[in-house]
Formats: C-alpha cells, sequence, structure tokens
C-alpha cells in the first residue's frame, strides 16, 4: 500500500482498517481513500496478495525444499563419479596430430623454396615429407571414431581391478579410445547379437548407438553400463530375448540387465537403453581367460581381438 505524500504513523493503521474491512475491488481501478489523521491529500491501496496464492507459493516452496533434501541425503559420496587420471596414449587423434604437423612441413618447404624463409638447402625434404604426412593427417581425422565419454565412481574404480573380468576391462578401453575405419564403436558386436537383416533379426536401420560408458558398484559387484541410443521401434523385447545371448557373449562372469527410458527430446525424440554388465562374483573370466572374436578389430583387415591378455 503506497500513498501520495507523507502521512502519519496513525495513516498506516487507518491503511491496515480499511484494506481488513474493504470489499474485494478490481485490481485495475482500485479505490482512493482519504486520511483524516493530519492531512486530507488521498491515496492508494494497491491489491494484495489473496492468501489462496500465498499458501501454493508456501506449498511448492516447501516441497521443493523436501525434495532437495531428501535428494541430497540419499546420495552418498562414493556415489559421484570422478575423473580418472592417467595418459593413454589410444585417447589421442593421431589425425589430429599429423595434420598440423604435415601442413606445416609444407608451409615452411614452399617458403624455403621461393627463398622467402631461411633454409633453402631442407625445402626439397620437407615438401617430400610434408606431403604424405599432410594426406595420412588428412585420412585419419576423416576415418576416425572419437571416444565415448566414461564416467567412473570410487567405489567402481577400487572393484575394477579385483572383480572386473577380460572382456569387460578390454570393453571399455576399446570404447574410450580413438578408432580408425568404423562407422560406430561396437559394430560388429552388435551386429554378432541382433544378427541384423536376417531372419529372426533385427533391421538394420534399428541399430542401437553407444553414446557412452559407466562404472558403478552395484550391489558390491563391479559394473560396466553401456549407454545406447535406440529408435523408438526398437522394442524392449529386442533386448530381452537376447539376455542370455548377450551374457554368453560377453561372459564368462558377467550377468546382464536392461533398462529402457524413453527420450525426452522434441516430438519424444529417440530412446534410451542401458545393458548393465554385472559381475557375478563367480571369478570367471579372470586371469586370462580367451574369448574368440568377442571384440571388433582396431582397424579393418586386421583379425578380431579377444578378452583375455595377448
Amino acid at each position: 500500500m503506497t500513498a501520495v505524500g507523507s502521512r502519519h504513523c496513525s495513516c498506516l493503521l487507518a491503511e491496515k482498517s480499511v484494506a481488513a474491512t474493504a470489499r474485494p475491488f478490481c485490481p485495475a481501478n482500485p479505490p482512493a481513500v482519504r486520511c483524516s489523521a493530519r492531512h486530507g491529500a488521498p491515496y492508494t491501496l494497491r491489491p494484495a496478495v489473496p492468501c489462496t496464492v500465498k499458501r501454493q507459493l508456501a506449498r511448492r516452496l516447501y516441497v521443493s525444499a523436501q525434495a532437495s533434501s531428501n535428494g541430497a541425503s540419499s546420495t552418498s559420496p562414493s556415489a559421484e563419479y570422478v575423473e580418472e587420471g592417467g595418459f593413454r596414449i589410444e585417447q589421442i587423434s593421431f589425425g589430429a596430430i599429423l595434420t598440423p604437423l604435415g601442413v606445416s612441413l609444407l608451409t615452411y618447404g614452399f617458403g624455403s623454396f621461393f627463398q622467402l624463409l631461411p633454409g633453402s638447402d631442407i625445402a626439397a625434404i620437407l615438401l617430400i615429407y610434408g606431403f604424405p604426412i599432410t594426406l595420412l593427417g588428412f585420412a585419419l581425422s576423416y576415418a576416425q571414431l572419437r571416444p565415448v565419454p566414461c564416467k567412473s565412481t570410487r567405489e567402481a574404480i577400487a572393484l575394477r581391478e579385483t572383480q572386473a573380468t577380460d572382456i569387460q576391462k578390454q570393453l571399455r578401453e576399446d570404447v574410450t579410445r580413438f578408432r580408425y575405419g568404423d562407422e560406430q564403436h561396437l559394430d560388429d558386436t552388435l551386429t554378432r547379437l541382433f544378427q541384423f537383416n536376417r531372419p529372426k533379426g533385427v533391421p538394420r536401420r534399428l541399430t542401437p548407438v553407444l553414446t557412452a560408458v559407466r562404472e558403478e558398484a552395484v550391489g558390491g559387484q563391479y559394473t560396466l553400463v553401456l549407454e545406447f541410443q535406440v529408435k523408438p521401434a526398437m522394442t524392449t523385447e529386442m533386448w530381452t530375448d537376447r539376455l542370455e545371448r548377450i551374457q554368453n557373449f560377453f561372459g564368462p562372469g558377467i550377468r546382464a540387465k536392461v533398462k529402457r527410458s524413453e527420450g525426452e527430446g522434441e516430438g519424444g525424440g529417440d530412446a534410451k537403453v542401458e545393458l548393465s554388465l554385472i559381475t557375478d562374483g563367480s571369478g570367471a573370466g579372470r586371469g586370462g581367460d580367451k574369448q574368440a572374436d568377442a571384440l571388433p578389430p582396431l582397424m579393418p583387415g586386421l583379425p578380431a581381438r579377444r578378452g583375455g591378455s595377448q
């Protein structure tokens, strides 16, 4: 409530009494009230916020506060994802290294050849090596497949060396490195599991795409979670009917679990499927056990790799 001009403290009391006894009025045209304490200047009462609105706002604030407190209390420090340190040469793009190196050699070679830069006696060597290095860098950059992001919990990192099977370790390393010549990660593996364009198989157009990898601890067991983006036409039954085949393919020593969640993009979008490979605690699949043709080759033309140590 505001007034035009200055008012005495008794004016405020008068406003409160008027606001308490006044009938509902139109907010667009509030009535003018004249103060009779010390001055006769009229002032306008602004409409107060209805009590129902206040109660709704208070209820929403209370519910949001309860939800945030429950979420904070249910999250344990061990469930937080951390970045694992260490350097791996496989996580560096060779195309990103060779392309600028070759371009630099060519640039300096041409500059020295036309005597714009010093070193005319080595211009021929720079040009000879610069051309193939540049072409190789462009080819690798074009054919490279970027690694998928990997998130790990502290508990999962601690359990990896003691519980993870050889296939799980090799699978995690395989999808978190740069690959060359493949259209997508685990292309050969998915083809064997779903038998694309074959009788009792899945159409090729429904091929799931690996988008991320997570390492978690489920019931004290090391778990590798593969996150796939799938088309809405790919049903959950297409995964559950092949759980036994998936366990045999990535086993021994693991059990598979599938979880599906619908997309939240515009128009529904693609769905998301999480394939969890959980160790069963038997210790099988560790210690250099080999499984033929479990993982695709690093480059086309090379034989398929095995899950065990080589």
